[in-house]
């Protein structure tokens, strides 16, 4: 294994023990709290990162040496968790941040419709069985993937800015404010992780020099939404006491 694959392996392994990690870590306040938004988020993260991504994953590294017929089983399982999850996090940004707003109804049934039909489409197309992935199908796919992500990053850069306006005002805590700061950070990381999916779909030859760079852009960017992430979640004192002392400091 080479230093690059290594890399990966390192940052793909992190990157999944910290959502695993932070999802079920929701899910068990979920199940305390009996709150909505922090099942939708852990779901989305156990569902969609913990078992979808690395099946999918999976399956891309294994493409060249496991038969077809495994190879298609991992695939349609992982895609299934995949969306699942993928929709699941848009009924989260729906109900937490545009409960009363039908647009965002409206986009999140669009995506649930285009995650349904291009799965279908998949499993008409062949790719179950043969574990070949149609290049129109996975930009589709793509498409809504990313855009839900987007979707949630955006939001929550837009709540941090309300937050940092009332925490100002003496009426939010500094580090709740930053919480929602560090998670729309962690959100830009993962769109560019996200991305990195996209060359090996349609440069398949491990030597393309373009497959070189974007295992670097996933290691680089695995490691930073990892710690974003664990930061966001599991604050360790010292980082909390400088939160709380730069808010004593502004008074």
């Amino acid at each position: 294994m080479g230093g690059v694959e290594l890399l990966q392996a390192v940052s793909g392994g992190l990157y999944l023990l910290a959502i695993s990690v932070v999802g079920f870590r929701l899910l068990a306040l979920a199940k305390r709290n009996r709150a909505l938004p922090e099942l939708y988020l852990g779901l989305s993260l156990v569902l969609g990162g913990c078992l979808g991504a690395s099946l999918e994953a999976g399956a891309m590294v294994a493409a060249e040496t496991l038969e077809t017929a495994p190879l298609g089983m991992m695939m349609a399982v992982g895609k299934a968790f995949g969306l699942l999850g993928q929709g699941i996090q848009a009924v989260f940004v729906w109900r937490v941040f545009r409960p009363n707003a039908r647009w965002a109804l409206g986009l999140v049934a669009l995506l649930w419709f285009v995650n349904l039909s291009t799965y279908a489409a998949f499993g008409f197309s062949g790719t179950f069985v043969t574990g070949a992935i149609p290049h129109g199908l996975f930009l589709v796919e793509f498409l809504a993937r990313i855009s839900a992500s987007i979707w949630l990053t955006i939001e929550a850069f837009r709540y941090y800015r309300l937050m940092r306006r009332r925490r100002d005002l003496g009426l939010a805590d500094a580090i709740v404010t930053n919480r929602f700061l560090l998670w729309s950070l962690a959100g830009l990381s993962a769109l560019v992780m996200l991305s990195t999916s996209v060359p090996p779909v349609f440069f398949a030859d491990s030597e393309n020099p373009l497959m070189l760079l974007d295992l670097v852009v996933f290691s680089a960017a695995g490691i930073v939404t990892s710690f974003l992430y664990l930061l966001t979640f599991f604050p360790p004192p010292a980082y909390r006491r400088w939160l709380v002392g730069s808010e004593e400091g502004r008074a």
